[in-house]
């Protein structure tokens, strides 16, 4: 026959085994809920730390682009410069040998060909008062020639003016000139020079 005391101590054994239990099941709750928490933070954390990340990479490759940008613009910036120095430098030694060129023999020759281009269109105008435009050097040296070479039934007058060599010529009763200086031949084919020179550079790319 079961005693009370061993009825008793049957309900405490029970009644142990029960609060075990649901102190068991709510300790794996409770850390189940945690690990949940502390997963969640985790990834929040790590989310906002990836968008720190990513924004401050996009700052670096935005600021990367700029450097490049702003160095590009210098380059060519600098390159440009150095490309109309040399074009100054052809420029003027064109001018040099130009006035070399107006001293040798053979310029009297272009002379004479620019007074032929001159009397042809002349020739579709009757007389006129002619004025011609040309150098000092010119005004002193061929003068007389000029003049004398030009058709006969216009009248000529001779002034000078600062080029470096050829004559323009000028009807100022309708207007009209005709530039067949040296220097019209120059700035005509400067565009030609200059791409000339610039392609050039640009093959070689100053690789001396």
């Amino acid at each position: 026959m079961v005693t009370i005391e061993q009825k008793l101590e049957l309900f405490n054994k029970l009644l142990n085994q029960s609060m075990n239990l649901k102190y068991q099941e709510e300790l794996d709750r409770l850390e189940k809920d945690i690990q949940s928490k502390v997963q969640i933070s985790k990834d929040m954390i790590d989310k906002q730390a990836q968008e720190i990340e990513d924004r401050a990479t996009k700052r670096a490759e935005s600021k990367y682009a700029e450097n490049i940008s702003k160095s590009k613009v210098v380059m060519k910036r600098d390159i440009m410069s150095l490309k109309e120095k040399y074009f100054d430098i052809l420029m003027n030694s064109l001018k040099i040998r130009l006035q070399d060129f107006v001293r040798s023999n053979e310029y009297k020759t272009y002379l004479y060909k620019n007074i032929s281009k001159l009397n042809n269109e002349l020739n579709k105008y009757d007389k006129l008062d002619l004025v011609i435009h040309l150098s000092q050097l010119d005004f002193n040296k061929y003068g007389d020639y000029i003049t004398k070479e030009i058709s006969k039934k216009h009248s000529i007058s001779l002034r000078t003016i600062d080029i470096i060599g050829g004559f323009i010529a000028e009807i100022p009763s309708k207007s009209i000139k005709f530039d067949l200086s040296i220097n019209s031949v120059l700035d005509d084919n400067k565009t030609f020079i200059m791409q000339t020179l610039f392609g050039s550079l640009k093959a070689g790319e100053f690789n001396d």
